[in-house]
């Protein structure tokens, strides 16, 4: 599926007439589209529309839906909340208006002159579409961070409690919530996200834990946990060593993310394979860099 060379154009489905009593409210984050007019966007798969938010929380669902065909994204003009083709839209990124679900804000207008009125008045620069669907997915981390940390202070009761390194959880969980892979076999990527509603996600990588956390930007995490590297142990992935990039293939991505317990055995990776050792922000940052890529 691509972002925008390769939608399937064709005309607008019945849902793009009547798509907010169809579509009420963003199956991302649940917020009213009536209320979000200005940022709503549709995406009309084969299978049926799904209507969102913004398009934040459009690149939410694209990620997860990367399997199903595109056959045309759709965005409200903000000047006039009409329904218009995302790929041919014009864009603004940027400004000092607030954006939904999002630090950075991302409009789109039908005509020109007004996404360059908009500018006069709020700043912010023209983009196309596949540069507003890049920006969206560079952000998209430290959005959600925002959103969880605003939802935390909301509920301070909820603390974090990361679980130990002894904890195993391949036979309970064997499948990838989102690839069905075998977490058996990748028990060296494999995550387990456990949230303070109880609830546990488990992974096959960080590419799919990003899925899932991109999904559920309003539920807290009390537990981030990753397999080591080299011992397949449970590892606390906020506090582990994570190398970005080198000779080896990443899983579900294209550069390599792997976590290790012990920073001497992430350096003796890095000697044989290349790589360089970040912190979990900025691996949590480049895995949805890399979605995006893999969407294009």
């Amino acid at each position: 599926m691509a972002l925008a060379g390769c939608l399937l154009i064709g005309a607008a489905p019945a849902a793009v007439i009547e798509d907010i009593q169809s579509n009420p409210a963003c199956p991302i984050c649940g917020m009213d589209r009536q209320q979000y007019a200005h940022s709503r966007m549709l995406i009309d798969y084969k299978e049926g529309p799904v209507g969102t938010c913004s398009i934040h929380c459009t690149g939410a669902d694209l990620a997860v839906n990367r399997h199903k065909r595109v056959r045309e994204v759709f965005v409200a003009d903000h000047a006039g909340r009409r329904l218009i083709p995302a790929t041919s839209a014009v864009w603004v990124i940027g400004g000092d208006r607030s954006g939904v679900m999002t630090q950075r804000a991302k409009w789109a207008f039908e005509k020109k002159a007004d996404a360059e009125s908009f500018i006069r008045d709020h700043g912010g620069s023209l983009a196309t579409y596949d540069a507003a669907m890049k920006a969206t997915f560079e952000d998209m981390y430290s959005d959600i961070k925002m959103v969880r940390e605003r939802s935390r202070r909301q509920r301070p009761e909820a603390a974090r409690t990361p679980a130990g390194p002894d904890v195993d959880d391949r036979r309970e969980h064997r499948e990838c919530k989102y690839c069905g892979m075998d977490r058996e076999k990748f028990g060296f990527s494999r995550m387990l996200i456990r949230y303070d509603d109880g609830t546990a996600v488990p992974t096959c990588s960080i590419h799919c834990t990003g899925i899932d956390l991109a999904l559920n930007p309003h539920k807290g995490v009390s537990a981030s946990l990753v397999g080591d590297y080299d011992t397949r142990a449970l590892i606390d992935a906020e506090a582990a060593f994570w190398v970005l990039g080198g000779d080896r293939m990443g899983v579900m991505s294209i550069r390599g993310k792997w976590a290790f317990g012990d920073r001497k055995a992430a350096e003796r990776f890095i000697k044989e394979h290349g790589g360089s050792i970040v912190a979990y922000d900025t691996i949590m940052k480049a895995a949805f860099e890399d979605m995006y890529e893999i969407l294009r």
